[in-house]
């Protein structure tokens, strides 16, 4: 099982249609693909998380989330097309690692055998209590008072 986050960054790059040329390759053995919005429209053009969505299923990934920041998540498994809201705090300290806490909280979830809804909420929550501490990660102590007993 192959989960792929193409976390494009311009400046590890040579060119734009380098990075395109390698994550379209990368899509092609991905099973998961948990994108972020804006990087996927500063790369690709993409008009909104239902044309990245739409891009990767084109390109044989049959799991897709696509994350958007304070926005809900889109999520495209199983036959179904779903929107995840996201959580929003009050108390924002740090959005650094926010993404790959999603990444985390949604793969482990899926493992556990949670449907792609459950497991991106239960990204959303992992990302909430990321954001809530400086750095991009969150002390054991944050995520276990996020989750209670489930951490």
């Amino acid at each position: 099982l192959v989960a792929f986050d193409p976390n494009y960054r311009p400046r590890l790059w040579p060119s734009p249609e380098a990075a395109q040329t390698a994550m379209t390759q990368a899509l092609g053995v991905t099973d998961i693909a948990l994108p972020t919005f804006t990087d996927e429209q500063a790369l690709f053009a993409d008009a909104s998380p239902e044309a990245t969505a739409e891009r990767l299923g084109r390109a044989g990934v049959k799991e897709i989330v696509v994350k958007n920041g304070e926005e809900p998540a889109l999520v495209v498994a199983e036959g179904r097309t779903q929107t995840v809201p996201a959580m929003l705090m009050d108390n924002l300290v740090d959005t650094t690692g926010a993404g790959d806490s999603f990444n985390g909280g949604y793969l482990a979830a899926r493992l556990l055998g949670h449907t792609p809804a459950e497991a991106a909420r239960r990204g959303h929550r992992v990302a909430a209590a990321v954001v809530q501490v400086r750095g991009a990660l969150a002390p054991f102590e944050a995520l276990k008072a996020a989750f209670g007993s489930q951490a």
